[in-house]
């Protein structure tokens, strides 16, 4: 076996090696959604929020009615893993849960509240996605979140054949 200098090799190493370093995928993907994810949770503060009840509403935005399992499903959860979040959601007067005809199901509606929210939070994750691309072409970014969602099929496809 030959080996080759190339800077495309070195940059590959830590991939084709199979060590977890600070330059594989994954440490840097996680290390990205954690950054991410602080910055938000900063500018959440004054509003009483944090990062996981912005997520459930940010999906509420984008169509209310929702059961919890649907929500689960378009979060990618585990419903269970919801209900804490919902509770505190409800507490805090921004969502509604209410059974329906059949009592098994628990839909989720925005408050006024909840509603009122969106148009103020909705630019602090517009401004965190700008921040993050500050200086990245946008060729490169738009490449970066087709591998992105790439992975996600991949290792979605692994787990599902798992199971």
């Amino acid at each position: 076996m030959t080996k080759s200098n190339s800077a495309e090799d070195d940059d590959l190493a830590p991939f084709a090696s199979g060590q977890l370093t600070e330059r594989s995928l994954s440490y840097l993907v996680r290390h990205a959604h954690r950054a991410f994810v602080r910055r938000l949770a900063e500018e959440l503060v004054p509003y009483g929020l944090n990062v996981a009840e912005w997520a459930i509403l940010r999906v509420l935005w984008g169509g209310e009615g929702l059961t919890q399992v649907e929500l689960a499903q378009r979060m990618r959860v585990h419903k269970a893993s919801l209900t804490p979040t919902l509770a505190a959601l409800e507490r805090k007067q921004c969502i509604n849960r209410a059974r329906g005809d059949d009592r098994r199901k628990i839909h989720l509606e925005l408050t006024d509240k909840g509603r009122a929210l969106e148009e103020t939070l909705i630019p602090y994750g517009i401004l965190n996605n700008n921040q993050a691309l500050a200086g990245i072409n946008p060729r490169d970014a738009e490449t970066a979140r087709r591998v992105l969602e790439a992975i996600v099929k991949n290792l979605d496809g692994a787990a599902a054949a798992d199971d």
